[in-house]
């Protein structure tokens, strides 16, 4: 039971981490426009995202984020 105490602890540092890149992308995406390097941070976020919230069972998370990289 204790290993899954870390491993939650360890998505949510990641999960944060990842959603920080994903505002940060969208926030340079509006002001520059720079398309390419903002969406494939974003894709990549999403994609990592997915994975990790499928591998520790939050499947509402994996579903949504499922849907952003489509």
């Amino acid at each position: 039971m204790d290993d899954m105490v870390e491993y939650k602890e360890m998505y949510a540092v990641e999960s944060a981490e990842h959603l920080q890149a994903m505002s940060d992308a969208l926030l340079c995406l509006e002001m520059t426009r720079k398309t390419t390097k903002q969406i494939n941070v974003l894709f990549r976020a999403a994609h990592t995202l997915k994975g990790m919230s499928a591998t520790m069972g939050y499947a509402n998370i994996a579903e949504l984020t499922h849907k952003m990289e489509n």
